[in-house]
């Protein structure tokens, strides 16, 4: 969505505009809903079916490329006094 000033609107296209935006909210949230129903039905797969993969230097032990933990771990690389 490209950068809009709010103050240049007019009140009936500030009223399409949070409509517009409360339906993109509501359908990503039926989205994410959605996607954590399948989630949940589907089973983990046993360790043995992992996948193994090497570490990168500096990637904290036992965390995989894009796991919340690798996620967390490059937040507080990049804003270590972010708490």
């Amino acid at each position: 969505m490209k950068d809009i000033d709010p103050a240049s609107l007019s009140p009936e296209e500030l009223i399409a505009l949070v409509r517009q935006l409360r339906q993109q909210l509501a359908e990503r949230d039926h989205e994410i809903e959605s996607l954590k129903r399948q989630l949940a039905g589907q089973p983990a797969p046993p360790a043995a079916a992992k996948p193994v993969r090497g570490t990168l230097p500096g990637e904290p032990e036992g965390s995989s490329p894009g796991s919340q933990e690798d996620l967390l771990a490059q937040l507080e690389k990049i804003y270590p006094e972010g708490r």
